[in-house]
């Protein structure tokens, strides 16, 4: 179950930073979720050949190539979260992040909509709301660790609900 709510991380990223543009815009095509298992598992085997490596240099931009790709690490790093954020502000804010609806709304299609229970949108906006607010608080370390500690406890509740398709829109409006 994890491996899939890491694939759903992505897709919510990758809608996120094309709906944000400017320097947020993903450079890569959209994965579909063997695409991304294979990514993963190529940037897997690339980062343990690296450890046995005296000159990792070329094979580490790959890494970061696969790691931006994947957007790996998007929502759990506080380091790319607020570069993400930084982004935001410079392109005049988002709004898929200014409030739960409007995550919801402007990330997930009808269908994934559909799959979710009543109360299950707003453990999903919440969640993922709640690491970039967490994040945008990183240099405070108190405050970090006080909103990553509200916000953790919500991955365990966290529904698989994000559907590949041809068919996926970000709205740009």
């Amino acid at each position: 179950m994890e491996h899939l709510r890491e694939y759903q991380d992505y897709v919510l990223a990758y809608r996120l930073r094309a709906l944000v543009g400017g320097k947020s815009k993903p450079l890569s095509g959209y994965l579909s979720l063997a695409e991304y298992a294979n990514k993963r598992m190529q940037r897997q085997r690339l980062a343990e050949m690296l450890l046995k490596k005296a000159n990792y240099h070329a094979d580490m931009r790959q890494v970061d190539k696969l790691t931006e790709e994947m957007n790996f690490g998007f929502w759990h790093n506080p380091g790319e979260s607020v570069t993400f954020l930084r982004h935001v502000i410079e392109q005049g804010g988002c709004a898929a992040l200014e409030s739960e609806s409007n995550f919801i709304t402007y990330l997930l299609t009808p269908l994934e909509r559909s799959k979710l229970r009543f109360n299950e949108e707003g453990i999903v906006a919440r969640y993922y709301l709640g690491l970039l607010r967490a994040s945008s608080a990183y240099l405070d370390a108190e405050v970090f660790t006080r909103l990553r500690g509200e916000v953790e406890p919500l991955r365990e509740q966290m529904p698989v609900f994000v559907i590949h398709s041809d068919e996926d829109v970000v709205r740009t409006s």
